[in-house]
């Protein structure tokens, strides 16, 4: 049986070469992986909406069911915002009902935002901004301060690495609406990162919670981890992305 392309969708201020340790893992068992960059990170001037981001995903997502191959797409944080949104009609059973033979047949979401229709991340951190986001005039956002929220679990100079990697993000993909909840249609599995600091771990059980109420049946695994398990434990993120695409394989206890 065919392996489904996993499709990674990336976080605020981050890049796709967030997920190369994970994808070194996944390639040689057999995976297309496909890693997007985000237009909500690093524009001059930024993205006025999520309009674009949402583009990226579904033109990324098509591509690869218009080849014949089935989808797992992966979403961190931020990422999973536009991932929801972008993903309409593309479930099994609606592609079956047009005589397709590929699907999104997996979402995933790791220390991921999962919001409801009509919603925005400035609605779910009750309208407030934090003392340690920063602006600029065109609506760039950033952080004070990164190690200690995203990487606290890594190596100093690993953490000071991918520090350096980082951009700012388009403050108005914040405030724009969630325009869809795929994740209602689509088998969809969480990862919570138990050591996570920038989403806790409640915020995470409670996004999954109001899931599951409006329709959804995720799927929960969880790994104590920083919010970055893509760099700090690559060989976990890839078995949970490998039990999402069919494989039988065992949660390890970490």
């Amino acid at each position: 049986m065919a392996k489904p392309t996993i499709i990674f969708v990336h976080g605020a201020y981050h890049s796709k070469e967030y997920f190369d340790r994970v994808i070194a893992i996944l390639e040689p068992l057999g995976y297309k992986c496909v890693a997007l960059s985000m237009p909500a990170v690093g524009r001059h001037p930024p993205v006025k909406s999520l309009e674009e981001d949402i583009a990226t995903v579904r033109s990324a997502v098509m591509t690869e069911l218009d080849l014949g191959n089935d989808v797992v797409v992966n979403a961190h944080s931020w990422g999973g915002i536009p991932t929801a949104s972008a993903l309409d009609g593309l479930s099994k059973s609606e592609r079956a009902s047009e005589g397709k033979t590929s699907s999104v047949v997996k979402l995933t979401f790791v220390s991921a935002f999962v919001l409801p229709k009509g919603t925005s991340l400035q609605d779910k951190i009750g309208g407030q901004i934090p003392p340690s986001w920063i602006f600029d005039e065109e609506g760039n956002m950033w952080l004070e301060e990164y190690t200690s929220i995203m990487y606290h679990d890594l190596d100093p100079e690993d953490a000071k690495y991918w520090v350096s990697k980082l951009k700012h993000h388009s403050y108005a993909t914040i405030t724009d609406t969630v325009k869809s909840a795929a994740y209602q249609k689509i088998p969809s599995a969480y990862l919570i990162c138990e050591d996570d600091r920038a989403i806790p771990v409640k915020s995470q059980e409670d996004m999954i919670e109001d899931a599951n109420k409006d329709g959804a049946d995720f799927e929960v695994e969880r790994l104590f981890v920083s919010h970055s398990p893509y760099l700090a434990k690559p060989d976990a993120v890839a078995g949970f992305l490998r039990r999402a695409a069919g494989e039988s394989l065992e949660i390890p206890r970490y």
